[in-house]
């Protein structure tokens, strides 16, 4: 399996200043489910002229907002994935920092309905009960399949992926209504940017392939890059995003991104490193 992902940047963008786009991606964090050097746990701003949203929120997704001058206080929606650590991790001190900002508008966090009760738990455990945030927090649950504005031009739906399937297997493999994960299907601003989450296979794309897509953010953990090729092979993709990379793909960015280009030269191939910022 060839690995990871460095490019030099994103084409067509630049690092990260105080600039804002009317609608752009800011990678927090690109690495995968364990340390990797130079890249953190999965988080993503997405930006429109109205709104910004953080797509998962993994450690140390406060620090690096910071870092990026996103305010906290600003963001309009959380959106979470799945409960994998790398993905959740950086939650509650996300919330914290919203209490300390201090942030006053409501926050709402989609996410899946197994994580509301454990996570409510977790606040009170390091201290957080809603009641002194000083600001209203909403937890939604996703309806798999189901639209849902999310924030201001905004709109995502949630398909499954079977990332924790085997993990069920092992875990509790009776378990109803839960391990489950989701990739994002989302409308921002009237381009349509589908967000992978972690996948099981590159088959669990087939349903959102079904139509023309303007960014995939795609991760590239936990399969073969021919594999996924295989798979995107002939779709319409305006351009691929790769994403939440495998450990053994550090420092070999630039090769993974000449096999995607021979592989799909019909779409623009960028491999994220944590800081780019990409306008769309």
């Amino acid at each position: 399996m060839l690995g990871g992902a460095r490019s030099g940047g994103l084409p067509g963008s630049k690092r990260e200043n105080t600039r804002t786009f009317v609608r752009s991606l800011l990678f927090l964090g690109t690495g995968p489910g364990q340390p990797v050097k130079g890249r953190f746990c999965s988080s993503i701003v997405l930006r429109t002229g109205a709104a910004s949203v953080l797509i998962d929120a993994g450690e140390p997704c406060s620090q690096r907002l910071l870092e990026h001058e996103v305010p906290v206080a600003d963001l309009d929606a959380v959106l979470i994935t799945h409960g994998h650590s790398d993905h959740i991790g950086g939650l509650p001190m996300l919330l914290q920092s919203a209490w300390l900002a201090p942030r006053s508008k409501p926050l709402k966090i989609f996410l899946p309905r197994e994580l509301i009760a454990p996570l409510s738990s977790w606040l009170d455990a390091v201290y957080l009960p809603p009641r002194l945030l000083g600001f209203p927090l909403e937890f939604v649950p996703w309806e798999c399949g189901v639209k849902s504005e999310v924030a201001v031009d905004v709109f995502a739906r949630p398909f499954p992926t079977t990332h924790l399937e085997g993990l069920r297997r092992i875990i509790e493999p009776d378990a109803a209504g839960r391990f489950k994960v989701f990739g994002l299907d989302a409308d921002c601003a009237g381009l349509r940017v589908v967000f992978s989450s972690d996948l099981g296979t590159p088959e669990d794309l087939k349903d959102v392939l079904r139509r023309p897509i303007d960014v995939l953010v795609c991760e590239l953990s936990h399969f073969a890059p021919d594999d996924l090729f295989g798979v995107l092979r002939g779709q319409s993709i305006g351009r691929l995003v790769f994403n939440h990379l495998a450990p053994d793909l550090a420092g070999r960015e630039e090769d993974l991104a000449r096999l995607a280009r021979k592989a799909l030269p019909e779409t623009e191939i960028v491999v994220a490193r944590d800081g780019d910022s990409m306008a769309f």
